[in-house]
């Protein structure tokens, strides 16, 4: 059913659809209620609940103080799932429509419906999914300049997963285009943090501050060898293909670059990709503007059927996978 209506909500982003009519409006309705309607789906369904009545009822304050209030405030579970889920849509089709043609929605749907690491996990993840709307919320206030509305985005999002807070750095991200030695030295840096204990040692620091996620750092659990391998390749497309973009363009292109360097740096630790979920979303926007700016017929359509089958065998590996297939395979609706 989960695999249906995907399909169905990827069919009314198609451009052949949209020629005349918005019809890609029902690809974001359909996502909606897929997610307002979820009754015990994903992995953290029953822990959010359990919190949730630990917040709502008792006197306890999490150190989240704005989801505490959150659960406070909203006196029905589901209820707060269908906001939460609205929220998120409504932030992914603003980021959709504010940067992709609508001839390529499509496009950005494919790669968020098919990296089960975007969508299928944000709809479990909560506090975390809603600090990375409001980081992407702080990105647009970024690519305008309007620097106070970035950090409070940042801020309000710190409010909701407390991790946000690291997010303030990206400030400096500019929408330069990177010359051939920054290219060089993003190489040199990602090549000798993901072969050495720099990254382990980075990480402890960072932890200290954040002792709540210290149960995360199992160093025993990494990526395997072939997806790094497929995630450098990835790697080398970006960054070949990244100064093809223009004006706020790179700013995802760097975004999505930031992503796919902590993927690789997954290879030393697998508990980064939980840091990774503010960066990964970006790639719905960068693949396909990169996509567009590529000339030669034959390498464009490759680069694209490479893309997605990158992402087709992670969708097909987590269906499959023992951690994820219990609970998301079966989808519940609460009607």
């Amino acid at each position: 059913m989960v695999h249906i209506i995907f399909l169905i909500a990827f069919i009314f982003a198609l451009p052949l659809l949209n020629k005349k009519y918005s019809v890609y409006i029902f690809t974001f309705i359909t996502l909606f209620l897929f997610l307002a309607l979820r009754y015990n789906y994903g992995n953290d369904y029953q822990s959010y609940l359990i919190l949730y009545k630990k917040l709502h009822y008792t006197n306890d304050w999490d150190k989240e103080l704005l989801y505490t209030f959150l659960n406070k405030l909203i006196p029905n579970y589901q209820l707060m799932l269908a906001l939460i889920s609205l929220f998120y849509i409504f932030v992914i089709y603003y980021l959709i429509k504010n940067n992709i043609d609508v001839m390529k929605y499509w496009q950005a749907i494919l790669l968020l419906l098919i990296n089960p690491y975007l969508f299928l996990i944000h709809l479990s993840s909560l506090r975390q999914t809603i600090a990375m709307c409001f980081f992407i919320i702080a990105i647009g206030f970024l690519i305008k300049k309007k620097y106070i509305g970035f950090f409070l985005s940042i801020i309000v999002a710190a409010g909701f997963h407390v991790s946000a807070i690291l997010l303030l750095p990206i400030v400096f991200i500019s929408d330069r285009k990177l010359t051939k030695k920054k290219k060089i030295f993003i190489i040199i840096l990602t090549t000798l943090v993901a072969s050495t204990s720099l990254f382990e040692e980075i990480l402890n620091e960072i932890l200290k501050i954040f002792p709540k996620y210290r149960m995360y750092a199992n160093y025993n659990y990494t990526n395997s060898l072939q997806s790094t391998i497929i995630f450098c390749i990835l790697f080398i497309i970006m960054l070949t293909n990244i100064n093809k973009l223009e004006g706020k363009e790179i700013i995802y292109g760097k975004l999505a670059l930031i992503s796919i360097i902590l993927s690789i740096l997954a290879v030393r630790l697998t508990m980064i990709t939980r840091f990774n979920i503010y960066f990964e979303i970006f790639i719905i926007i960068a693949y396909p503007l990169i996509i567009s700016k590529v000339s030669n017929k034959i390498y464009r359509y490759s680069l694209f059927a490479f893309i997605v089958s990158v992402y087709l065998l992670k969708y097909i590996s987590f269906f499959n996978n023992a951690t994820f297939i219990d609970y998301y395979s079966s989808y519940h609706i609460i009607l």
